[in-house]
């Protein structure tokens, strides 16, 4: 199973159209079985798309898709590459006032979605509420439970921040036993203990460590959108398993090395062997 995870910045980026392009071209020819993608944005005045293409919705919400969701156009760009991938999206927040910024899940298989919140905010408006996606997937071995997660900084306070998003997840995906693969924006350096990167692998596995080849480590520059007084880099995007199974790879792509960046986060691609 090969898998693709990135915070993608969408209509916020310089070049957007172009850097489509690119994640287009490598999700089909790296042939993906699926990404989870962060900071998927569509514009709150957009007109409704009626009925958009291949898109599974959540079986416990209903949400508008706008014309210009990114993970719709990015869907109909695959199309035309002659790719099928079925997606679902929910939103967080409002996002710069103008934004329903949200996560997604692309899948070359039909999926079956929950949007679950993570958060004590339940007001789309504060940018503190925070939705984490969930999809089942089947494949040969049985179910997969693959997620789209964009977590809060961690808080020392118990009623917000990643403690309690953490809580909540955990709630959730608890009621499951089948493989769960938790992909996304921590917001958390796995270089800090005692704190985000701690509490997630209590329970869960990190790709980067049980890696046969990991091809680079971090996953943001010095300063980017929320970072604006950070001096290094830091590993922030993740990679996830609740088993341990064979990973055969866990590459940083879009780094600017061996290819281009398409956001302000790098993307994390990992090959797992059922």
């Amino acid at each position: 199973m090969k898998w693709l995870t990135i915070n993608i910045h969408s209509w916020m980026e310089e070049h957007t159209e172009e850097k489509m392009d690119t994640l287009a071209n490598f999700i089909v020819s790296n042939e993906l079985d699926g990404l989870s993608l962060q900071e998927v944005n569509q514009r709150v005045d957009a007109l409704e798309e009626i009925d958009p293409l291949h898109f599974s919705p959540s079986e416990n919400e209903s949400v508008i898709i706008r014309e210009d969701n990114y993970a719709l156009c990015l869907v109909k760009r695959l199309a035309e590459l002659g790719e099928t991938y079925y997606w679902s999206w929910t939103f967080s927040h409002i996002g710069y006032d103008v934004f329903e910024e949200g996560v997604a899940i692309l899948s070359k298989k039909p999926l079956q979605s929950s949007a679950v919140l993570v958060s004590s905010a339940d007001d789309k408006t504060d940018i503190k509420r925070r939705m984490m996606l969930c999809s089942k997937i089947n494949d040969a071995h049985g179910d997969i439970m693959v997620t789209s997660n964009h977590y809060s900084w961690w808080s020392d306070a118990k009623t917000e921040g990643f403690q309690l998003e953490w809580e909540m997840t955990k709630q959730f995906l608890d009621q499951y036993n089948c493989l769960k693969m938790l992909f996304g924006d921590f917001n958390g350096p796995a270089t800090v203990r005692n704190e985000t990167y701690d509490l997630v692998t209590d329970s869960f596995f990190d790709t980067f460590k049980l890696a046969e080849i990991a091809t680079g480590r971090y996953t943001i520059p010095e300063k980017i959108d929320g970072w604006d007084h950070n001096t290094q880099q830091f590993r922030i995007d993740y990679a996830f398993i609740s088993k341990k199974y064979r990973v055969k790879s866990h590459e940083v792509v879009f780094d600017g090395e061996k290819y281009p960046c398409v956001s302000d986060h790098y993307g994390v691609m990992v090959s797992i062997d059922r």
